[in-house]
C-alpha cells in the first residue's frame, strides 16, 4: 500500500516537473497557431457578413423593383380604361 502511494507521488511529481518545463515550449508553439486561427476566423466572419449584407440588399432591391413594376402596371392601366370611351381628348 505504501509502495503504491509512493509510486503515485513520484509519478505526480515527475508530471508536475515535466509540465513546468514543457509549458513555455507548448505556449510558444501554440501562440502563432492561435493568432493565425484568430485572423482566419475574423476574415471568415467579415466575408460572411458581407455576403449576407449583399444578399439582403439584393432581396430588398428585388422587392422594390417588383413593387415599382406593379405600380407602373397599375398606373398604365388606369388612364387607358378611363379614356377608352372618349372619342376626342
Amino acid at each position: 500500500m505504501f509502495g503504491r502511494t509512493l509510486q503515485r507521488v513520484v509519478v505526480g511529481s515527475a508530471i508536475a516537473i515535466a509540465t513546468t518545463a514543457l509549458l513555455p515550449v507548448i505556449k510558444n508553439t501554440l501562440r502563432p497557431i492561435a493568432r493565425d486561427l484568430t485572423r482566419q476566423m475574423k476574415y471568415f466572419v467579415v466575408v460572411t457578413k458581407e455576403g449576407i449584407e449583399d444578399l439582403a440588399a439584393e432581396v430588398k432591391f428585388e422587392r422594390l423593383r417588383k413593387s415599382l413594376d406593379k405600380d407602373i402596371f397599375i398606373e398604365s392601366e388606369v388612364p387607358e380604361t378611363e379614356n377608352q370611351n372618349r372619342i376626342f381628348q
